[in-house]
């Protein structure tokens, strides 16, 4: 990944989101996608957590698994978080890709898991930053308000990815989102801390 490149797609997602997607086109997928999800959860574990776990700060929430207590959540967590990210995000876009065959329209589960890629170059850029800010500040809590907006951010990306990439209807690109945040979130939200 070409760095220069790199920053002006982003920018690009973040100003004019449609534009960003049809550069997108051109990317190699789903290698491209793979990378930039692999690469900022990475970050988040090295960085987030790391930092997180040296300060001794509480997890975001408390742990709901029982075979691991809140206080020593942190350290395993930077270990599975990486895989677990990867795993929503392709089951996240087989839902899409699923349910459009369903529907009888046109898709592309490699294109599908670069516009979810994208929305993680776009989006994560803010949150890791915002995420440093708080653990320096020892206020981590305020996560609990930034990351739903992220959520957010993230269907509206996904459905102008799919409107432009692969010209979905617009009721069934939303629905298709939708469905995909639905069955995807509830199981990052027994891991993710």
């Amino acid at each position: 990944m070409e760095h220069p490149s790199l920053f002006r797609l982003w920018w690009s997602g973040v100003t004019a989101p449609s534009r960003a997607f049809e550069e997108l086109k051109s990317k190699p997928a789903p290698k491209w996608g793979f990378w930039v999800v692999l690469v900022f959860n990475l970050l988040i574990s090295l960085t987030t957590l790391l930092a997180q776990y040296l300060l001794q700060q509480p997890p975001l929430m408390e742990s709901w698994l029982t075979f691991l207590p809140t206080e020593k959540y942190l350290l395993p967590e930077m270990f599975f978080l990486p895989p677990l990210r990867i795993l929503v995000w392709l089951l996240g876009s087989a839902i899409i890709h699923l349910g459009l065959r369903l529907a009888r329209q046109t898709s592309d589960f490699d294109q599908i898991l670069n516009i979810g890629g994208m929305g993680y170059l776009i989006i994560m850029p803010f949150i890791l930053i915002s995420d440093w800010v708080f653990v320096a500040l020892n206020q981590y809590s305020i996560a609990e308000y930034t990351h739903p907006f992220a959520a957010i951010w993230s269907v509206a990306l996904t459905y102008i990815g799919l409107k432009t990439i692969l010209g979905t209807r617009k009721r069934l690109a939303f629905g298709m989102v939708l469905l995909s945040e639905v069955l995807t979130i509830p199981l990052l939200a027994i891991f993710a801390r």
